[in-house]
C-alpha cells in the first residue's frame, strides 16, 4: 500500500514522465490511452511534444521505441530516457486529465501556474 506522504509528494510531470516511458515500452499502451488524452492535456510542455510525436508515429503505423525517440527532436529533453517500474495507464491517464480540468477550471494552464507540488491542506 501507498503511504499518504508518497502520494502528496508523487507530482503529475512523474505521472506523465511514466506513461510516456510505458508507452515507449509498449506502444499498445498509447492504444489505452488516446481516446482520453491529448497533447493539451499534459503539463509539460516537452510531454506535450513527446506524446504528440508519439501519437502521429503510432497513428501512421510506425512503431515507436526509445531508438526512435532519442532520433526525434521532440525528445531532446537533455535528460537521458530511463525505464520505470510497470504502472496502470488508464490511472495515470485519468490523473493526467484530471489535473488539467483543474488547471482549466482555475485559469492555470500554463506550467507557470500550475499547482503540482504544493502541498493543499
Amino acid at each position: 500500500m501507498v503511504s499518504l506522504d508518497h502520494e502528496r509528494r508523487y507530482g503529475i510531470l512523474d505521472a506523465e514522465r511514466e506513461l510516456i516511458a510505458a508507452i515507449l515500452e509498449d506502444n499498445r499502451v498509447y492504444r489505452a490511452v488516446c481516446h482520453l488524452l491529448v497533447p493539451d492535456h499534459f503539463l509539460s510542455p516537452d510531454h506535450q511534444r513527446q506524446f504528440a510525436a508519439i501519437a502521429r508515429a503510432i497513428e501512421r503505423g510506425r512503431p515507436v521505441d526509445r531508438c526512435l525517440a532519442i532520433e526525434g527532436r521532440a525528445f531532446e529533453t537533455g535528460r537521458p530516457l530511463i525505464g520505470f517500474p510497470p504502472i496502470d495507464p488508464l490511472d495515470h491517464a485519468l490523473m493526467i486529465y484530471g489535473s488539467f480540468l483543474g488547471r482549466t477550471a482555475i485559469g492555470a494552464a500554463t506550467p507557470d501556474c500550475s499547482l503540482d507540488g504544493a502541498a493543499l491542506s
